[in-house]
């Protein structure tokens, strides 16, 4: 499942930012491989440290979670709070269609 949900962060993400103007060979190579660092020491740590029930702290990780990936994109592709706004979107994006399907 968690493989699952990794696959289904990487689409949704790298699509899109993709649509928003990431889409050279370089942005996505950079997306795909934030995003599945990201996504799976977020789905180890919700399995070991919460046994799968993380609660209120989900918020907590989710935050850090988009502050690393906006932390790696503004190295990869200059700082903005533009970028910052995109980051931020897609990883709700993602969030939100995660609850719908798990």
């Amino acid at each position: 499942m968690i493989f699952v949900a990794c696959l289904l962060t990487v689409v949704i993400e790298g699509a899109f930012l993709a649509v928003l103007g990431y889409r050279s060979r370089y942005a996505l190579t950079v997306i795909v491989c934030v995003n599945v660092v990201t996504n799976l020491l977020l789905n180890l740590c919700i399995q070991l440290l919460f046994r799968g029930a993380p609660g209120a702290w989900l918020y907590l990780m989710e935050a850090l979670v988009v502050a690393a990936e906006y932390a790696v994109y503004a190295v990869a592709f200059g700082k903005s709070w533009k970028l910052f706004a995109f980051t931020l979107a897609a990883n709700c994006l993602s969030y939100g269609i995660g609850l719908l399907i798990f």
